[in-house]
């Protein structure tokens, strides 16, 4: 990455410095894949200052344009994200959060959803294992889940739910109807180790839970029929096309074989509450 301030570069290596590789000279491929333009801080007449707009470039394609770094960070781990796992077809992949439990992982599927992040990192946060905030990769074969160690891309709007990450606040919001801008909102990332956890897994699957985002609503869980079990993951699945029948069956062996539920969330403090009280009758031992 070349970026016009040192200070970005210092911020994603403060998200991601582990993961920092040596670059491999040559000559036939220019190694700047991003490029960040952080602009000039203007300095009015008073002494006021006018924060810059900053734009993140892939190749010659904008992919941001704002003026929170921090947001830009989100932005460039949510492409590191997708360009990691989109060629991984050896797995199913799901957009789902999921944490580790008692050795086994609890998983949540869902429609695009910019709240599921919060609640993996709140999961996190009183104790379970990090595995993934909006996708994780299931082994067909084992049925295990195979988590990712990036930071969470929480949504801006959500970071209140962590006291102890000090973050200017998140103010712009996308134009449209909520179904239109469902997971594509500001994110900002969150080190796993700043929940005082570590990443998780390979782990089996212990429990299935599909959660409901309703503003205001009670939070409690309502069973599912097996059918809308199977639907909802199939609807969950991002490499379908790949996998086709095999991925069904798959999803309809899991449910067979797994502990099942919707839970309908309006506060999701209770909802983690409810998980993690349930998650010992529900979630066996690996091993057992």
């Amino acid at each position: 990455m070349r970026t016009t301030d040192a200070t970005f570069l210092a911020l994603v290596d403060e998200y991601v410095g582990e993961h920092r590789m040596d670059p491999v000279v040559d000559d036939a491929v220019d190694p700047w894949l991003y490029s960040a333009d952080c602009g000039v801080t203007k300095v009015l007449a008073g002494g006021k200052q006018i924060k810059p707009i900053s734009r993140l470039y892939v190749g010659g394609l904008k992919i941001f344009e704002g003026r929170v770094k921090d947001e830009m960070a989100g932005r460039m781990l949510s492409t590191w994200r997708d360009v990691i796992t989109a060629h991984s077809n050896e797995f199913v992949r799901v957009r789902a959060a999921a944490v580790e439990v008692n050795g086994t992982a609890i998983v949540m599927p869902s429609a695009p959803q910019p709240h599921l992040p919060m609640l993996a990192g709140l999961l996190t946060r009183e104790g379970a294992g990090y595995l993934g905030d909006e996708l994780v990769n299931i082994d067909a074969v084992f049925r295990r889940v195979h988590g990712l160690s990036l930071p969470l891309l929480v949504d801006g709007s959500d970071l209140g739910a962590f006291p102890d990450i000090v973050r200017e606040p998140t103010k712009r919001r996308p134009k449209g109807t909520p179904e239109e801008v469902e997971g594509r909102t500001p994110r900002r990332p969150v080190p796993i180790r700043s929940l005082g956890r570590a990443a998780a897994g390979p782990v089996p699957i212990g429990w299935i839970v599909f959660p409901t985002f309703v503003r205001g609503d009670e939070t409690g869980f309502r069973e599912m029929a097996r059918a809308e079990a199977v639907f909802r993951l199939s609807q969950a699945i991002l490499n379908l096309h790949i996998w086709n029948e095999r991925a069904l069956f798959l999803m309809q062996d899991l449910v067979d074989d797994v502990a099942v539920a919707e839970l309908r969330i309006g506060s999701p403090e209770e909802a983690v509450r409810l998980i993690l009280d349930a998650a010992p009758s529900l979630v066996p031992a690996a091993g057992r």
